[in-house]
């Protein structure tokens, strides 16, 4: 059996978990390829005109995992829903639609669905036990996979955060990067707007060690993604020299969270960068470049 697992949208922070516990049950995976134009345009082609570039760019992955199924290459696609998290934070309500939306575009793909719900006891090694059920899997592989999958999540989480705060440098200018990890991580979003940046230690508020500290900034917020974002800004801010804001159009949670954390930045040269499908190099580059020259000059001040 092979399964397909679209590398966008939440899942993608969450993909070596998923793989990890098909692997270990003798199921190949086939992660789709980074993002690229053609990805874009796919997602754009499939998509409405008020859905986010995340979600376009997800329907775009989707779009490539379909191709191999209809191709005989693959017997299903992964598309897990996470509704409730811990303490009750709320994940996106888009994604939230995405299985349905999928089934109703590509009528005649085979997705299969699992669902994270915290406020129904459905954690994310529930789910995988479901996942398990689904497709037919013994018991004891059922917990042993879960296990396992959750072990390696949680390892490649620990390393990756550590790797970046080990990385922080006091002879470069650290550069604070805010957004989304599916967008700011996206390796076609980063080539677009981070590549330009030359001689500065990059930070990804959204790597983090997790500590809930973004009261700090607001405690009227739910969503977890914005939360995840401020508890990033409050673990790094002493350490930032400038920050980079990258906003997925049109996301509105993103655009608020934005303002909040401004005001918690105060004195820190900042610059938004806000991305869409029509989104080109070419503005990007000298507004960064401009940008470098900003952060550069902060060094004589």
């Amino acid at each position: 059996m092979k399964i397909g697992i679209p590398n966008a949208l939440f899942i993608r922070d969450k993909i070596i978990m998923y793989s990890k516990f098909l692997n270990y049950n003798n199921i190949d995976t086939v992660i789709s390829s980074d993002t690229s134009l053609k990805t874009i345009e796919d997602g754009v082609e499939l998509a409405t005109s008020e859905d986010c570039i995340a979600s376009k760019i997800f329907l775009g992955h989707v779009n490539e995992l379909v191709n191999l199924y209809r191709n005989n290459y693959l017997d299903a696609i992964l598309v897990p829903r996470v509704y409730k998290q811990k303490n009750n934070i709320e994940g996106c309500v888009k994604a939230l639609a995405l299985y349905d939306i999928l089934n109703n575009i590509f009528r005649d793909v085979k997705f299969i669905d699992v669902n994270v719900d915290y406020s129904k006891n459905i954690t994310y090694f529930k789910s995988l036990i479901n996942l398990g059920i689904t497709l037919g899997i013994n018991s004891k592989n059922r917990f042993l996979g879960a296990f396992y999958a959750l072990q390696e999540q949680n390892k490649f989480e620990k390393n990756r955060y550590m790797k970046q705060f080990e990385n922080i440098n006091f002879k470069k200018k650290n550069v604070l990067v805010i957004g989304n990890e599916y967008i700011v991580n996206d390796k076609y979003i980063k080539r677009l707007v981070i590549s330009s940046l030359n001689n500065v230690n990059i930070i990804f508020a959204c790597i983090n060690n997790k500590v809930n500290r973004y009261k700090n900034i607001s405690d009227q917020v739910y969503f977890a993604n914005s939360i995840n974002i401020m508890n990033g800004v409050e673990e790094y801010i002493d350490f930032a020299d400038a920050c980079i804001f990258i906003t997925g159009f049109p996301c509105a949670t993103d655009s608020l969270v934005n303002e909040m954390i401004k005001e918690r930045i105060n004195g820190i040269p900042y610059i938004e960068i806000m991305v869409d499908e029509n989104t080109s190099s070419t503005g990007i580059v000298t507004r960064m470049e401009s940008f470098s020259d900003i952060i550069e000059g902060r060094r004589y001040i």
